[in-house]
């Protein structure tokens, strides 16, 4: 009798074991982490926490850079909270510090339409489709309408495929796609086999900025 009670102990360990491992497979995701160049010296990190759900994805995106020009200070701090069903954005919430400046704003969509309101940000309500400047999925170049991670001004860009193209990360080379943005933002973007952001390049304030995925060495094999 307790060698029977013992063996149904341990096959309902074993399979309550097993459901956790396929429950914890199934919603597994990717974290992508960035580093951040002002003329090729580190100044901060970006991190993109993507958690996979029953209907879609969590995806949690942290910012920051710190860095003296000068006797000038510029800091960037940024928080962004991402909720997808699908391919479909359905809300965005960000908290922003940028150089002192703080703005809050939250977006939510039903279909192409959406409504955002928040600290430092003008409130409206439009179907144009667009998403934020959320550029780690490669998915972001099919779209020609934008807003500001920071306030949610709203862009008008047009992004051409220049094509493949071997990149240096972490000083292994990498394949690549090649992307250039322009309109109310300038940017070139690299995506990875995987569909996620490699690198961005862009200017600010006069300065050569990169955000580098240094995580992609299983891309390079």
């Amino acid at each position: 009798m307790r060698n029977r009670v013992l063996q149904r102990t341990v096959s309902a360990l074993a399979a309550g074991s097993v459901a956790l491992l396929m429950a914890s497979s199934a919603y597994a995701g990717d974290i992508l982490n960035f580093r951040v160049l002002k003329d090729g010296e580190p100044i901060g990190y970006e991190k993109v926490d993507i958690t996979q759900t029953a209907n879609g994805r969590t995806v949690e995106v942290e910012t920051l850079t710190d860095v003296r020009v000068l006797f000038l200070q510029f800091h960037y701090d940024h928080q962004r909270t991402e909720q997808w069903h699908g391919n479909q954005l359905v809300s965005v919430k960000t908290t922003t510090n940028d150089d002192g400046t703080h703005y809050t704003y939250q977006a939510n969509y039903q279909a192409d339409c959406y409504d955002v309101a928040g600290k430092g940000v003008g409130k409206r309500n439009t179907c144009d489709g667009a998403w934020p400047l959320t550029l780690w999925l490669e998915d972001v170049t099919d779209k020609s309408h934008l807003y500001s991670v920071i306030n949610a001004e709203p862009y008008a860009v047009q992004t051409n495929k220049i094509g493949d193209e071997i990149l240096m990360v972490e000083n292994r080379e990498t394949p690549a796609t090649h992307y250039v943005m322009s309109g109310d933002v300038e940017r070139d973007l690299w995506y990875g086999s995987d569909g996620y952001l490699l690198k961005t390049s862009f200017k600010r304030k006069g300065y050569d900025i990169d955000f580098i995925r240094v995580d992609a060495i299983a891309l390079q094999e």
